[in-house]
């Protein structure tokens, strides 16, 4: 039925940068490949967790490696057959206790008693039900889920699950209600469970979702729960990473050999405009590494997302462009034409500059330096 609804998602494979670069992605929801949670879920890690973060920190990096090139070996493989060759090494219980999969888990929640998800570093106890800079506690609070057909076509249809609270503060939101003009106090105390959480994934697997997507606001807040999630499900559908990528080193390192597939935004190319407009002023340094994390550590699989914005084509957009040209392997872009003025943008004369839309000049502008550049974007955007 949701065929029906966006003649793309039929057509999308034809594409020939489709096919060469989102190989695993396709793979697993079609059953080929096993999702890397659940291979790191019965990847033996000898550890003690009661030791100090610094020492799981350097136990989880000495893995990293070693469990990459295990993926590699075991992900085509039938899910039966590596269980049955891990089980003859170690005994269930061991499995349970010391895998890669747990070791991350207690390594954030570890991480939450002083916050760092996020480069905002608010050091607060989130475990102790004190309220992050994201604006949410220790709690997972999930606004919706739900099948999406808005995404782009190689993702849809997305099992969506979106997570109130943000960890930048954009001024143009288009989300504000669930990022940032939301009242806690209304459902504090009763946020979303790990096993409420894996209950959400199978309820989309059944709507015969292609994948998770964790998005918002911002799923970064919630990376303890989500980890706690996919500790204990069992659906067979790639898990995809929705962020405005303003993730710590560490929380980086943590999560991007687990993640699928990646839906990065890209927004500015400086960190004037990120400390302007989202009151992020490590953005660009911060983006920049985590992307290439992705290529380096992760899945190396991911649709970038760029919001042209008004005025923002020359300091922001085409530089973008250029790096993501000069930097990375394998991207494709979704250049985005959505920018509309919200949120704060209307309640203040701040902001006059992006107080209206994107103009057609400007799209052409941007994605005519893309098509010059030999960027893939027209199969996604």
């Amino acid at each position: 039925m949701w065929s029906l609804l966006r003649k793309d998602v039929m057509t999308v494979w034809q594409q020939v940068e489709l096919k060469e670069r989102l190989v695993r992605y396709r793979e697993i929801f079609q059953g080929k490949r096993i999702p890397r949670y659940k291979l790191a879920r019965l990847f033996f890690v000898p550890f003690d967790e009661y030791k100090d973060r610094g020492e799981l920190l350097d136990i989880h990096e000495h893995y990293h490696t070693k469990f990459k090139a295990w993926l590699e070996e075991k992900q085509s493989l039938p899910l039966e057959k590596v269980e049955q060759e891990v089980y003859t090494k170690h005994t269930e219980t061991e499995i349970v206790n010391n895998n890669y999969l747990k070791l991350k888990s207690i390594i954030l929640n570890d991480i939450l008693s002083s916050c760092e998800f996020c480069e905002t570093r608010c050091k607060t106890n989130r475990s102790e039900g004190k309220v992050g800079k994201c604006g949410v506690d220790g709690e997972a609070y999930v606004s919706s889920s739900f099948i999406h057909m808005g995404e782009e076509s190689p993702i849809i249809p997305s099992g969506t699950i979106f997570f109130y609270g943000c960890t930048i503060d954009c001024q143009f939101c288009q989300n504000w209600d669930i990022s940032h003009e939301f009242d806690l106090q209304r459902f504090k105390g009763r946020g979303t469970s790990s096993v409420e959480l894996a209950s959400m994934f199978y309820s989309l697997v059944k709507q015969n979702a292609r994948n998770i997507n964790f998005v918002g606001g911002e799923p970064t807040p919630n990376l303890h729960v989500i980890f706690e999630a996919l500790l204990i499900t069992q659906v067979d559908v790639p898990m995809l990473w929705n962020s405005n990528m303003y993730l710590t080193e560490t929380s980086m390192k943590l999560i991007s050999d687990i993640f699928d597939i990646w839906l990065p935004d890209m927004k500015y190319s400086n960190n004037e405009c990120a400390s302007k407009y989202s009151k992020a002023p490590v953005y660009w340094d911060a983006l920049k590494r985590n992307m290439k994390m992705i290529e380096q550590r992760g899945s190396g699989e991911y649709v970038i997302r760029h919001l042209v914005m008004p005025s923002h084509t020359k300091c922001c957009s085409l530089p973008i462009l250029d790096w993501v040209n000069e930097n990375l392997k394998t991207p494709l872009i979704n250049i985005m034409a959505q920018y509309h003025p919200d949120y704060k943008v209307l309640q203040t004369d701040r902001f006059p500059e992006i107080g209206r839309r994107v103009s057609t000049g400007e799209m052409h502008e941007v994605r005519s330096y893309a098509d010059k550049l030999g960027l893939y974007w027209k199969s996604v955007s």
